[in-house]
């Protein structure tokens, strides 16, 4: 199989994704541990609606919490399917696809989801240096029958800022849960995207309730 996604080679990727976790890890300064060797190798995924990823174990304080996930984006993959909701009984605005890869999935059993943006790679030229920190994703979310945007993660489009930025993908702002049911898509035409995702279930928030407090976890911004 081709270790590589619309010409970047992934191993390419691979120091940057380590950079990037092992300054997430600094960051959390509470115990958050990764396991940034394993992950970042990534393989490509044929069988997803993304373009490749590693699955690999988080720790906090000694425990295992949950599993991290780095996942490659090519411009226009997601991460829907159809385990929680049929394509046909769905509304999808533009200017997403009418595709499998744009379904929203339930979160439940989910207290709360974090998404570490990692790296991206511009395509025009396959030799560019990997940007360590970029990236933006449209998080789309289903109210009643229709598929929408409802907000964005990441840093914002045209602003290029080198620092690490956690968003969450699904939570609680002033009680109020967002988020639950989500895709999330890459948007960006000109660009590989990296990014990873730590899901922290309700069981794990009840024993570790502050886990992600030292990542300082941003609200997705609306638009």
């Amino acid at each position: 199989m081709s270790r590589e996604v619309v010409g970047v080679p992934l191993l390419r990727l691979e120091a940057p994704i380590r950079m990037a976790l092992a300054s997430y890890q600094e960051i959390a300064d509470s115990g958050l541990v990764f396991d940034a060797d394993a992950a970042c190798r990534l393989e490509p995924t044929l069988d997803k609606p993304n373009s490749a990823r590693s699955e690999t174990n988080a720790a906090f304080r000694g425990d295992l919490i949950g599993k991290l996930f780095v996942i490659a984006f090519k411009p226009g993959d997601g991460t829907g399917s159809e385990v929680s909701y049929k394509l046909e009984d769905l509304q999808v605005e533009d200017p997403y696809p009418r595709e499998t890869k744009v379904v929203p999935r339930s979160k439940e059993g989910v207290h709360s989801e974090a998404h570490l943006t990692i790296v991206r790679h511009r395509l025009e030229d396959p030799h560019a240096e990997p940007e360590l920190f970029e990236g933006t994703y449209d998080l789309l979310t289903k109210e009643d029958s229709r598929v929408r945007k409802t907000h964005e993660l990441g840093h914002p489009v045209g602003k290029h800022i080198i620092a690490p930025i956690t968003t969450l993908t699904v939570g609680y702002n002033n009680n109020e849960r967002f988020g639950d049911p989500h895709t999330v898509y890459s948007g960006i035409s000109d660009s590989l995207q990296v990014c990873a995702f730590l899901a922290i279930t309700n069981e794990v928030n009840r024993i570790h309730p502050n886990i992600l407090d030292g990542l300082n976890p941003q609200l997705p911004r609306k638009v």
